[in-house]
């Protein structure tokens, strides 16, 4: 049988007779892995994908949950994974003998690879005492309350911060824009907004237009902004920051630091995570590959696990003779910013504009120099316009419901953003309009076909049209939701 691989440059070879092949994790990573390896593998390998949860959740859409605009997509995995002729395992990956080919489970359960793609992702710390911590699971109780009480006038000051080592920053800077929306359009009183970062300058890691774009939207939204300074501790309403100074704060919000899962059998650096070269082999394992924020690479963000993904894909279908010159892993960081209005993209590629950024503070920096330009546009840069811009899974994930496989594909740059907030909002206006035709006549699919349609469009539905959304789901289940009528 002839295999013809899709979405990269390396020359397909006649297949073998089928591998197993086991993906450990459910997140970004391992779902970009089992798309990717299935369009450049096609049938030859048999895939099993060993995740600990049911359901695979977006989480880099959580942000809007808290207020309303919306909530984390949640996907059977099951669904995907029958979608693409692959087995599901529920389960947890505890540890790995290599020389045997075997990953043993939480729950004592060995099973047989011959090769192995481990997509963990990483495990999350409190970044510092005091920290009302943002972790994107859950629905973030700590966080509403802490929401709740700015809005009845309990809190005066509010510091948004950016923790010191492997993390990622921009969901901080959406909780910080959507926050200051949400107070004022909730009558709130005066509430002190402040972000405060170890980065030069905001979001810097995607370069100069994306900084003066961050800078621009905190200064309209009159939030202050304190960058090369880390957090101490909140006490007593001051946060204390490394080297002497504080900043005013009733309460601190942070992302968690990351920790590496320092998997038994597998080596690991000083913090538990895997080393990995630029095909996403393991270090001194021939058939062991990582992707993912599991593994060493500093930038941790769903785009570039996605893209190791579909590195360490390559090499997998490379070493069944399926393929010859797999692709290395090259990263482009793509980013999807909320507003709370019309949402920001950016875009930044290797280059030698300017020295790293450090978003992954006290990490190594990677080999690759982002350029010091960048892109940053209000007009998509990717289409479908997904939070997670991985080749195989954005596209999945951003399609209207009901249609196959594909890939995500860049756009080029539009230079007028007036004119590009007119069509955005034109298109909008345009996918709302017909949900709420489709509703009207009781074809729930079609209207909920519209809404993707209008969130790939904003990042995040407003709060009517994601009340909206709920209520049309349940009808298609047919559990309609009196609590949500009217």
């Amino acid at each position: 049988m002839n295999v013809r691989a899709v979405g990269h440059t390396g020359s397909v070879m006649a297949s073998h007779p089928g591998s197993d092949v086991l993906i450990a994790g459910g997140g970004v990573a391992a779902l970009e892995g089992l798309l990717a390896l299935r369009a450049q593998a096609g049938q030859a390998a048999v895939i099993t994908l060993l995740a600990a949860e049911s359901d695979f959740v977006l989480r880099a859409s959580a942000v809007v949950e808290p207020f309303s605009r919306g909530h984390a997509r949640r996907v059977p995995l099951r669904e995907i994974v029958e979608d693409h002729g692959a087995h599901l395992e529920v389960g947890v990956l505890a540890a790995v003998e290599p020389e045997r080919h075997l990953a043993m489970t939480a729950d004592g359960r060995e099973l047989h690879y011959d090769r192995l793609l481990v997509a963990l992702g990483a495990l999350q710390a409190d970044p510092f005492p005091g920290a009302t911590v943002f972790r994107a699971s859950d629905g973030d109780p700590a966080f509403l309350e802490v929401l709740a009480q700015a809005v009845a006038g309990e809190h005066g000051a509010l510091a948004f911060v950016v923790p010191p080592g492997a993390s990622w920053a921009l969901p901080l800077y959406e909780l910080a824009l959507l926050t200051s929306m949400h107070l004022a359009e909730h009558g709130a009183p005066p509430v002190e907004l402040s972000v405060v970062t170890p980065e030069k300058h905001p979001l810097e890691i995607f370069g100069r237009r994306a900084a003066d774009e961050v800078e621009r939207l905190l200064e309209q939204a009159q939030i202050s902004l304190r960058t090369l300074s880390r957090a101490r501790a909140l006490e007593g309403g001051r946060l204390s920051l490394e080297g002497g100074g504080a900043v005013h704060a009733d309460r601190a919000v942070s992302l968690p630091t990351l920790v590496g899962p320092k998997l038994p059998g597998l080596p690991a650096d000083g913090l538990g995570f895997i080393p990995v070269d630029e095909h996403g082999r393991v270090a001194g394992l021939a058939d062991v590959f990582a992707a993912g924020d599991c593994t060493s690479f500093p930038v941790k963000q769903g785009g570039i696990a996605a893209q190791q993904a579909d590195a360490a894909a390559a090499a997998i279908a490379a070493s069944l003779g399926l393929l010859t010159d797999p692709p290395p892993f090259r990263p482009v960081l793509r980013g999807l910013l909320l507003t709370g209005s019309s949402p920001r993209y950016f875009r930044a590629e290797p280059g030698a504009g300017r020295e790293p950024a450090s978003v992954a503070i006290d990490a190594p920096a990677p080999d690759a120099r982002f350029s010091g330009e960048g892109i940053s546009t209000r007009s998509a840069l990717w289409w479908p316009p997904s939070k997670v811009a991985g080749s195989h899974l954005g596209f999945w994930l951003g399609r209207p419901r009901g249609t196959g496989d594909g890939e995500l594909e860049d756009r080029f740059v539009r230079g007028d953003d007036a004119a590009a907030d007119a069509e955005w909002q034109a298109a909008l206006e345009l996918a709302l309009l017909m949900a709420e035709n489709e509703a009207r006549f009781g074809d729930w699919t079609a209207a909920l076909r519209a809404l993707d349609s209008a969130q790939a469009l904003t990042g995040a539905l407003p709060a009517e049209w994601a009340q909206r959304r709920d209520l049309w789901e349940a009808e298609l289940a047919g559990t309609p939701r009196s609590d949500l009528a009217g």
